[in-house]
């Protein structure tokens, strides 16, 4: 994709003229969305410092190799699929410090599962005030919410009193683009692909730090290092899903990043 998108963004190359030629993205914090049917191995390649490694899955019937694997990243989230049985939390054990990363409608396993893990949950579509207060009492570590094309602001406030970190996925009819001067980590992230941020051509709101850019696993190095420069809290989050060919390019990824 980023083929083509590159030609059209050449020239805008957003980069202050006064940058370093190096990237220096040592602290940037880089999430891996990929599949339980990579081996093991493949996985065990991406584990660095600052990586968060998020395992989308077809069951809840890990491989013992794969959950050991989950143990060599500083963090992981694994996707759950009801139903959940206590079986498939007896399995989990071998992870113990992976977290747990399911829908909304996937809450009544919550109990079967959790205990002191990381929870991640997804929101689509209208945050009403039943689904504030279940989320409210679930206390989750990350929130990430895809409400469509439009949002009041009564759901925004909800939102916004949410616990844990949260990230707003900004569909076309979402962006406001705004130059913010400095970002809240106590704010709502917004999360977006890049070649969005591109076609805006500038910063979008919300303004909280961290925003997460959804890039290709073979990103050209300048775009990266724009990316880094105009805000250094920048969150890069790359799909790889079950192509070893991805997961190559991503490692080549992490090593432009100081990995």
């Amino acid at each position: 994709m980023l083929g083509g998108l590159s030609a059209f963004a050449q020239n805008q190359r957003p980069v202050p003229s006064e940058s370093p030629d190096v990237i220096v993205g040592r602290s940037v914090r880089v999430h891996v969305i990929a599949s339980e049917d990579l081996e093991p191995d493949v996985l065990r390649a991406l584990a660095r410092p600052q990586v968060v490694l998020w395992l989308t899955t077809r069951s809840n019937t890990l491989r013992e190799s794969t959950l050991e694997t989950l143990n060599r990243f500083e963090s992981s989230f694994v996707q759950l699929r009801t139903p959940v049985a206590p079986v498939d939390a007896k399995a989990l054990k071998k992870s113990p410090r992976a977290g747990l990363w399911l829908s909304l409608d996937a809450s009544s396993s919550l109990a079967t599962v959790r205990g002191a893990r990381p929870l991640a949950l997804e929101v689509t579509g209208s945050l009403d005030e039943v689904k504030q207060g279940w989320l409210l009492a679930q206390k989750p570590t990350f929130l990430r919410w895809a409400p469509g094309e439009s949002i009041d602001l009564l759901e925004w406030s909800r939102f916004k009193a949410l616990p844990g970190r949260k990230a707003v996925v900004l569909a076309p009819g979402l962006l406001l683009p705004r130059d913010c001067a400095t970002r809240d980590p106590a704010e709502p992230s917004a999360e977006l692909h890049v070649a969005t941020l591109l076609a805006v051509s500038a910063g979008v709101f919300p303004c909280g730090a961290g925003t997460r850019v959804e890039v290709p696993a073979d990103v050209e190095p300048w775009l990266l290092k724009s990316l880094i420069v105009r805000d250094p809290s920048v969150e890069l989050v790359v799909k790889v899903a079950d192509d070893v060919r991805k997961v190559g390019r991503a490692r080549g990824l992490l090593e432009l990043l100081g990995r």
